[in-house]
């Protein structure tokens, strides 16, 4: 760094002449002023030799450096004449990162100054003489670059240069920006290049690896971090056809990166052959510019979510589905949760459009969280327009006037014979009475595997046995079923599903879990060598629920994960047999369990927790508090 050039004192040296006054000068920091108040020759001197000696006096203050010629010239031994001044201290410009940076150093000027000056005795009255201080301009660095302002500015130690880092030792990181996103890679080149980041690798070899990666764990954030590693994995890894199932929802993407010029970045650069497209939450970046775009460079997509994009319009979602012909799965989930938009994506004119477009190619639509108009006529279109549909989710979704909603399930039977995933959960959705000639001449679903028809408790409303059993209809595949909450439904018409290998069962609040002490156990008894989960929660009929569990106990290789009894009325024996002979039982929850000893009305999260407490049991921790349970 180059030093600053200080200021220089140029003193003003006394004319020997008799017809003018000679200032008389002193070195002053403070101010610079030319003074006037000098003393006449004639008067301040009577003789020559007075003359030459005040003379010699004078240059002792204004030049230090020419003090000893003087002197040898003249004769006159020097006098030294030592004065106590303070410490002068002036301001530097040094150049930083961040732009001008004013430092306090001593001046080297002051401090000569301070060794050499002395005092000029012109009197007895004589007054303090002042110089002329002449500055010369500084010389200024050239600022630094706007990119490095944000950073911190730390104080210079000894030995470090003005960035902070030491002078004698070499940057150790590079700052790599690699598509806007920056990396730390570090320099070492004290040892060869390993075989994985060197040329002599294929780079078709390293697709086909980073291919077998990108299915297991996902595109994102995989692909970005691999690309960090060096020049090859980055040029391997932008491979359009590695980023085939790319998720951008909420959680993947922070806020303030869901823009719209993002979007089509990524669009043009990376998801030219995506096949499986998440953009949950870019509310403000699908415009019409990024829907337009999408339609026409993702041509191999095939599923696409679109869930919580409320700005959604039903003419740019007819766009997509018309260009992207192997579009085969849509989540329009939480798109319109409040009002329902008639020239939004959830109107039924636009869903009854949609279905007529994609026809048989349909196999997964999600109408989730919504709230929209002509329900009944929108499972019309879905039964007449796509009889491959095999997942359809209405979950929460209700009219503007939160009417009840009849469908004709036999229809819906007969269009979508292929349906396996069918959720009604917190719906208000009823079936229409048809024909018990109709009724019997339906096939039903018999690929039917999941059935969610839970409810609200508080809400009464839900279906009843006959019309779980017209939605039942030879689902010999049933592998979950959900009817938590239906006042409606009983243990009789759970015992006549046609389903043999039930793996998760939700009884939590339903009507057969209060009323019949031996209802219960024939349900368990039948799904208990398949179960896999069941939810028994809040049960209150104690002898009931006790039978239940000591049957699911029985089977020696029972399969049982998670049994959850929150709030129950279950009591120590069953639970004691539960943990000796369900050996794969993963989470167990007790928490509530007024029936149940101190210290053990907890949940039980995994392997560990539930081996402490079968060995807490073992020990005989728990049978001296048997009888101690709450009131």
């Amino acid at each position: 760094m180059d030093t600053a050039v200080s200021p220089i004192d140029i003193p003003l040296l006394p004319t020997p002449s008799t017809s003018s006054a000679s200032p008389s000068v002193e070195l002053r920091h403070d101010f610079e002023v030319l003074s006037s108040n000098a003393t006449d020759f004639s008067s301040a001197h009577t003789s020559p030799d007075d003359f030459r000696n005040s003379q010699i006096k004078e240059c002792d203050v204004i030049c230090p450096e020419t003090k000893s010629v003087i002197a040898d010239s003249l004769k006159i031994p020097q006098r030294k004449q030592p004065r106590t001044c303070p410490v002068v201290y002036e301001s530097q410009i040094s150049p930083e990162l961040e732009g001008i940076k004013l430092k306090i150093k001593k001046s080297p000027t002051q401090e000569v100054l301070h060794q050499n000056t002395s005092t000029v005795v012109a009197g007895p009255k004589s007054r303090p003489k002042k110089t002329v201080r002449l500055k010369t301009p500084r010389v200024r660095k050239p600022v630094a670059s706007a990119g490095a302002k944000g950073k911190k500015r730390k104080r210079r130690k000894k030995g470090q240069s003005d960035d902070g880092s030491d002078e004698n030792e070499e940057d150790q990181y590079d700052f790599v920006h690699i598509n806007g996103s920056s990396a730390v890679t570090v320099n070492d080149n004290s040892g060869a290049q390993s075989i994985w980041a060197n040329e002599r690798m294929p780079p078709e070899i390293l697709s086909k690896i980073f291919m077998e990666v990108t299915y297991t764990e996902g595109c994102v954030p995989t692909l970005v971090r691999l690309s960090q590693v060096c020049r090859l994995w980055w040029e391997v890894s932008t491979g359009p056809l590695l980023w085939h199932t790319v998720d951008l929802a909420t959680g993947r993407v922070e806020e303030k990166y869901r823009t719209e010029g993002k979007l089509l970045w990524l669009l043009r650069n990376r998801l030219t052959r995506v096949q499986d497209l998440a953009l949950g939450g870019w509310n403000s970046a699908l415009s019409r510019a990024a829907v337009e775009d999408l339609s026409r460079t993702c041509n191999d997509l095939k599923a696409l979510s679109l869930t919580g994009c409320k700005g959604l319009m039903g003419d740019s979602l007819l766009n997509v589905i018309q260009k992207c012909k192997n579009l085969q799965k849509l989540d329009l989930s939480a798109i319109s949760p409040y009002t329902a938009n008639p020239r939004g994506a959830i109107s039924s004119g636009t869903l009854c459009e949609l279905t007529k477009v994609m026809g048989g190619r349909l196999s997964h639509l999600n109408l989730a969280n919504n709230c929209t108009t002509g329900i009944q006529q929108i499972v019309v279109a879905l039964a007449v327009s796509c009889p491959n549909l095999q997942v359809l989710d209405l979950s929460n979704t209700r009219t503007a006037t939160r009417d009840t909603v009849c469908i004709n399930i036999e229809q819906l039977q007969e269009g979508c014979p292929k349906l396996r995933v069918l959720r009604l959960t917190n719906s208000r959705i009823r079936l229409s009475a048809t024909p018990l000639k109709d009724q019997a001449a339906s096939l039903g679903f018999p690929h039917l595997e999941e059935l969610s028809i839970a409810v609200d408790p508080k809400s009464y409303f839900s279906l009843d046995n006959a019309s779980i059993e017209r939605i039942l209809k030879n689902a010999h595949k049933l592998r979950l079923l959900d009817v938590r909450g239906c006042t409606s439904i009983t243990n009789s018409s759970l015992v006549r599903v046609p389903a043999w290998d039930l793996e998760h069962l939700f009884l939590s609040g339903c009507t057969a879990t209060r009323h019949s002490a031996d209802g219960l156990e024939l349900v368990v008894r039948k799904w208990r060598h398949s179960l896999v989960e069941i939810d028994l929660s809040w049960t209150s009929v104690s002898e009931a629920l006790d039978q239940a569990v000591m049957a699911l106990a029985e089977d020696p290789e029972s399969p049982l994960k998670v049994l959850d009894l929150c709030g129950s009325s279950v009591s120590f024996p069953p639970i004691r047999q539960v943990l000796c002979h369900c050996t794969r039982l993963r989470t167990l929850n007790l928490s509530s369990c007024r029936a149940l000893p101190r210290g053990i009305k907890r949940l039980y999260d995994g392997v560990t927790q539930l081996s402490l407490l079968r060995t807490a049991i073992q020990a005989g921790r728990f049978d001296d508090n048997n009888d101690q349970v709450d009131d």
